[in-house]
Formats: C-alpha cells, structure tokens, sequence
C-alpha cells in the first residue's frame, strides 16, 4: 500500500509562541495554511509548565480540550476541580469560567478545538 498523491498528508502548522510568566504557551494553528476549505473551527496546542497554569478565561465558543501529556486540575466555574491525565477529553460549553493549573512534574500538554 502507498501513499495516494491525490490525498497527501502534511503536519498542521502551529503559530510559535514564547511561555509567559504564568508558565503557559499557546500556539495556534495557522488555519490560512491549510489547504482544505477553512474549517468552522480553530485549534491551538498549548503548554503549562510544573506549577503554571492558564489565566481564568470565559467565552460563549464551545471548546474540547485532548490531555497530550502531563497532570493537571481543571477549575471550572463554580469552584469545580477536576483532575485531568493523558487520554482525557475535556468538554468546556459557552460561558463556562475555567482554569487549568499543571499540579504534575513534568509539562502539560493539551490540543484544544474551539467553536461558535
């Protein structure tokens, strides 16, 4: 079996980015790139460094956050805490108030997918 030339596959380009003070990078993809029709959805990967977390953020998109690596509590609005691992599928709905914090050793690891 080889490759079909009519379907070839390429690696999604990320935007780089530096961590803040906070110990958070995000890097979204440059969804221009893309050579299929744009999508009616964005992504990013973002980065937490050992004891760093995310800023409390709220917006009306609907967002799935994919744990790539690395531990971590997700606080939603209302002061619930979850606690997240390699595998997990986070589901955040609009105007929900979160926060993720990197409680593991090493650095946590997440792709998000966002939309209206």
């Amino acid at each position: 079996m080889g490759v079909d030339a009519r379907h070839p596959s390429a690696s999604v380009p990320f935007e780089s980015a530096d961590f803040d003070e906070a110990g958070l990078r995000v890097e979204k993809v440059d969804m221009k790139a893309l050579r299929a029709c744009a999508p009616a959805f964005k992504m990013s990967r973002f980065t937490i460094k050992p004891g760093g977390h995310s800023a409390l953020d709220c917006h009306e998109d609907q967002e799935l956050w994919f744990i790539a690596a690395g531990e971590g509590e997700l606080t939603r609005h209302g002061g619930e805490v979850t606690s997240v691992r390699p595998g997990d599928i986070i589901e955040l709905g609009s105007n929900i108030s979160h926060t993720l914090r990197n409680t593991g050793e090493g650095e946590l690891r997440v792709f998000s997918v966002w939309w209206m």
